[in-house]
């Protein structure tokens, strides 16, 4: 793919090079996106640790909300109580920013979906798999998924 003295040469070159750049930086979006959710999600575990609710507590409260059954004994009611106003303030001071950051996920998600798609159609997959070092199995699961969700198609 080194000989650039013909322009059909050429121009494949041109399109798998700027395939490849494209797939690396949605990429590199992705596993961004994907790292500040993880951390916003921490941010709103130590939240609730420094408050005393434990992973358990809050599961135990979430189920309880779900079902919307509350505790009947006094000694559950009245905890129940407490950890609704901890929980409920720290669900609103975390959820929209976490709700953002898994909508950055989302699409970039697409993007990269979209971009191993356009990848695939540029090289054949085995080099496209050398490339990004992902298997076939996998980037043909990246482009599948999107065409499966993808309202257009």
């Amino acid at each position: 793919m080194t000989d650039h003295t013909r322009p059909h040469l050429r121009e494949l070159y041109t399109q798998r090079e700027s395939a490849l750049r494209t797939w690396l930086v949605a990429n590199a979006a992705l596993v961004s996106a994907i790292d500040r959710l993880g951390q916003l999600r921490a941010a709103k575990g130590k939240a609730l640790n420094a408050q005393g609710i434990s992973a358990h507590q809050l599961a135990q409260f979430r189920r309880w909300e779900k079902r919307k059954v509350k505790p009947t004994d006094y000694r559950t009611l009245t905890s129940y109580a407490q950890h609704r106003t901890i929980i409920t303030s720290i669900d609103r001071r975390w959820d929209g920013a976490i709700t953002t950051a898994q909508v950055e996920v989302d699409r970039a998600n697409n993007d990269l979906a979209v971009a191993t798609a356009n990848l695939l159609s540029t090289m054949p997959a085995a080099l496209a798999s050398e490339l990004t070092d992902l298997s076939v199995r996998r980037l043909s699961t990246i482009v599948r998924a999107t065409a499966n969700t993808d309202p257009a198609s």
